[in-house]
């Protein structure tokens, strides 16, 4: 201590312990009538609710107030606290040794010392619930500071609960409460992993539309400037984890899984750089680019099969693990094969070849529309009803109900729904073929031709007997159902109702 004598920095030292005993001691003392008052107040209301509920419902009461997430949560807190300063000036002598002295490790092993009862677990997951939580109000207020963009202000929906969740079920799952120093630590980071990177595409998720959203709307770039640090970050972070993964923790299938979700997260966020890419340079153009649909469907498909491979490599590397390296076999294992098989594989699979699929049926349905000339734009005299844009020969479409639109306005319209946008008819007629329609066989034409011959006479019997009553034609009789319609002028003919406008 700047070369002072150590009898001098011992009489120092000693002189500050009892300072701060003192110290203590006169608040305690100060405080003491505060919490024998508080005591009294809260005997008495508890008596209170002893007479009004009775003795079983107040100590249902007690539980419940005890088992409180802010309680749960402190008291993890307060024994996680106390569990590092203890391992920090080595009060205890342990069975076991730690080589790594990095503050990440100390920290995680003091995790698992604590967690040794189902009660601390769930105050752990009520602790990791509440950091989620805390995250991801973070990440929305940040991209709050963006202006007016979308999903900014809007309440978070479960926020933080899957992660409590996850970490729960992952805690029973692998029986982490049973389990001795120092395999608990693996258990217990592995579960972390999962936690951070279920937290990582959460807040990727709230990140995404804000940043699509603003090429659109906010031309200023530095408002762009957060929401792009955050994506960076989420492309980054997932990165890491990897690179620790395998450097530190050993390879199994719950590795490979965690692998995978974080290499998934950092191929959506950088398919997510891409496509704000596109829409800025979109948006700096004088004419925006009719292929911009096309662009952002590339980046999708590609971003999709990235994700498709990895989720493949997963199962492969665990059924190479069960089958070539001869390692235990699990029901737990299986299940989780299984469910991502169906979730990351079967799902992506049937969403991207309906995509596609519908992709491909609008180009052949928008194939048979009319290319709208020079002179029919002219004479109608409008812009886009989807974009709001000015319309050019080679570029719009006339749909059977008489409207115009721009041919890749329309294709990304026919992609979700069929009808026209104004009038709601379908845009594109149904083929019917010749051979698909019915042939209506001779006894059925005789007995419409028998129904026609009885209604005329019915009909001429009421005219002899009532000579104002009209007169019915056959004529009438077989044309067919028309649509209603709407008198032009006085007597003058008549035009369709929703007709072209």
């Amino acid at each position: 201590m700047v070369g002072a004598p150590l009898a001098t920095v011992s009489w120092l030292t000693s002189v500050m312990s009892g300072f701060l005993v003192l110290s203590v001691i006169v608040y305690v003392i100060t405080r003491v009538w505060t919490v024998v008052s508080y005591m009294q107040e809260t005997m008495l209301v508890y008596q209170v609710v002893r007479q009004e509920l009775g003795p079983l419902n107040m100590l249902v009461l007690c539980i419940r107030r005890m088992l409180e997430p802010s309680v749960l949560a402190c008291y993890w807190v307060t024994l996680f606290a106390a569990q590092c300063w203890s391992n920090c000036l080595e009060l205890v002598d342990k069975k076991y040794i730690i080589q790594d002295t990095d503050w990440f490790v100390q920290g995680l092993v003091a995790m698992a010392e604590i967690c040794e009862s189902p009660l601390l677990l769930i105050s752990f997951c009520v602790v990791v619930m509440m950091v989620s939580c805390a995250a991801l109000i973070l990440t929305q207020s940040l991209l709050s500071t963006c202006g007016a963009v979308a999903g900014a202000g809007q309440p978070l929906l479960q926020s933080g609960v899957t992660e409590g969740v996850v970490a729960f079920v992952l805690g029973l799952q692998t029986g982490l409460t049973d389990m001795q120093m120092p395999g608990r630590v693996g258990a217990l980071s592995i579960i972390l992993f999962v936690v951070v990177a279920s937290l990582l595409q959460s807040c990727l998720e709230i990140t995404h539309p804000v940043l699509l959203s603003l090429p659109a709307t906010n031309r200023r770039l530095v408002r762009h400037l957060v929401p792009l640090l955050l994506t960076i970050s989420l492309l980054l972070l997932p990165l890491g984890m990897v690179y620790a993964l395998l450097t530190k923790v050993s390879s199994d299938l719950w590795t490979l899984v965690i692998i995978s979700s974080c290499l998934v997260t950092a191929v959506q966020a950088m398919g997510s750089l891409a496509t704000y890419i596109l829409f800025v340079w979109d948006s700096l153009l004088t004419v925006p680019s009719p292929y911009m649909d096309d662009y952002v469907y590339y980046v999708k498909a590609v971003t999709r099969g990235v994700e498709l491979l990895l989720a493949l490599a997963v199962v492969c590397g665990g059924f190479y693990e069960s089958v070539a390296l001869d390692r235990e076999w699990s029901m737990l294992n299986t299940l989780v094969l299984v469910s991502h098989c169906y979730f990351n594989i079967y799902s992506r699979i049937s969403q991207g070849w309906a995509l596609y699929l519908a992709r491909r049926e609008t180009s052949k349905r928008l194939s048979s529309l009319h290319t709208a000339t020079t002179t029919e734009l002219a004479t109608h005299g409008d812009v886009c009803s989807i974009c709001y844009q000015d319309m050019e020969s080679p570029t719009a479409v006339v749909t059977l109900c008489s409207h115009f639109f721009h041919k890749n306005c329309l294709k990304r319209w026919l992609v979700v729904q069929d009808n026209c946008p104004l009038c709601t008819k379908a845009i594109v007629a149904e083929e019917v073929k010749v051979e698909d329609v019915p042939v209506e066989r001779d006894d059925e034409s005789d007995l419409a031709e028998e129904s026609v011959d009885d209604v005329v006479e019915d009909a001429v019997v009421a005219d002899n007997n009532k000579v104002d009553s009209p007169v019915l034609n056959v004529e009438e009789l077989n044309k067919e159902p028309q649509l209603r319609q709407r008198h032009v002028g006085d007597g003058e003919s008549v035009s369709h109702l929703f007709d072209g406008d």
